[in-house]
């Protein structure tokens, strides 16, 4: 599990460098696997903005920019599709070094100069591949360094926390451990009040019913709508989500992992245009079929529960969502569900009641038992 320390430090005071707080960790039960930093070493790359972009005269693929990036305007050739007039990004200057001690150099591409490089995710070591050029918050202060603006030098601590400590498998989790340390406490709410918006007291509700209470005590669920699914997150969500492990994917997964990544809880949405009727937790049907979130169609079986609708499983609860109902760049209403399953229920475990013991013997008879066995061949003096 990797925990950056700044979002660490939403929760709790950690007095110590990653170094540190991962000694004391590890002396506390969870072993420290990995100390990082949320992005490789580079320097000389600071926040611009495309001022103006043209198509290069010699090449179909390629643009010639204007670049703000301080008093002055650079000129840059760029391939990337996204770059575009009005962009916050990431400019390389010349005599930056990226990450590889890879030098960047003024250079002449197909006959128009360039003095830097604008650069994508992938080449600042933030990403395995992207799409274009990294695209910044419109507020992001031109001219700033990259690093800096978005704390890069960020450590990260990689803990192996084991199965039996459930508790601590998330943001909060390792908050509770930090303040047993320190002998401080949590403060659970200046992370959402650093970034509250207003609550929402929507009346629109959502059928549920619990058949398998025992393996489902409690199911809540949550209806919102009007929801644009095709954008992309806000830039400090994604790069939480990345620095912990998880990449982007879209608005409604990033809130599903971000909310299981800092409490523990983990949550899944359904598109609610798709669900018909309530939502059900009960145990599967004698050959009940499912498509999961994977594209795997899973045969199941009288002992795995489920989450499901009037038409049949959505879900194998507490293991993956089904592709029927799930969320799309077409969703706009979605319903986010959050539940507690038994864990023999989610492991499929029968439990069978133990075989029935026999009384014991009472004392009195065992007198007359040896008295028996006295009178036999082989038992007594003799």
């Amino acid at each position: 599990m990797r925990i950056p320390l700044s979002w660490l430090r939403d929760f709790v005071d950690v007095p110590w460098g990653g170094k540190e707080l991962g000694a004391r960790l590890t002396m506390s039960g969870f072993e420290l696997e990995a100390l990082d930093t949320a992005a490789p070493q580079f320097s000389g790359v600071v926040v611009a903005e495309i001022v103006e972009a043209v198509r290069h005269p010699q090449a179909e693929k390629l643009q010639v920019c204007k670049v703000r990036a301080g008093a002055d305007e650079l000129q840059i050739v760029c391939g990337a599709a996204n770059a575009r007039a009005g962009l916050k990004t990431a400019l390389a200057i010349v005599g930056a070094k990226l990450p590889g001690d890879k030098p960047i150099t003024a250079a002449k591409l197909r006959g128009v100069e360039s003095f830097g490089m604008l650069c994508s995710a992938r080449e600042l070591g933030l990403a395995e591949s992207s799409d274009g050029i990294v695209e910044l918050p419109a507020d992001a202060p031109v001219g700033t360094d990259l690093r800096a603006y978005m704390k890069l030098d960020d450590e990260i601590v990689e803990l192996n926390v084991t199965p039996n400590r459930g508790d601590a498998m998330s943001v909060l989790g390792i908050a509770r451990e930090v303040a047993a340390l320190t002998k401080k406490g949590t403060d659970l709410f200046s992370a959402a009040e650093n970034r509250s918006v207003p609550f929402l007291a929507l009346k629109d509700t959502f059928p549920v019913t619990l058949t398998a209470k025992a393996a489902c005590p409690k199911l809540v669920s949550r209806v919102v709508r009007g929801i644009n699914n095709r954008g992309t997150s806000p830039m400090w969500l994604r790069e939480r989500l990345r620095r912990a492990g998880l990449r982007a994917i879209s608005p409604v997964v990033d809130v599903t992992n971000y909310v299981l990544l800092e409490l523990g809880q983990p949550m899944h949405a359904y598109d609610l245009a798709k669900l018909k009727g309530g939502l059900d937790a009960r145990l599967a049907r004698d050959g009940e079929q499912i498509t999961l979130l994977d594209g795997n169609e899973i045969k199941l079986t009288t002992d795995v529960l489920v989450i499901a609708d009037a038409e049949g499983a959505v879900g194998m609860a507490g293991v993956m969502g089904g592709a029927r109902t799930m969320c799309g760049a077409e969703t706009v209403d979605v319903l986010f569900e959050a539940a507690f399953f038994a864990p023999a229920a989610i492991a499929g475990v029968v439990e069978t009641p133990p075989e029935p013991r026999r009384p014991p013997r009472s004392s009195a008879a065992r007198p007359r038992q040896r008295r028996a066995r006295a009178g036999r061949p082989g038992y007594g003096p003799g």
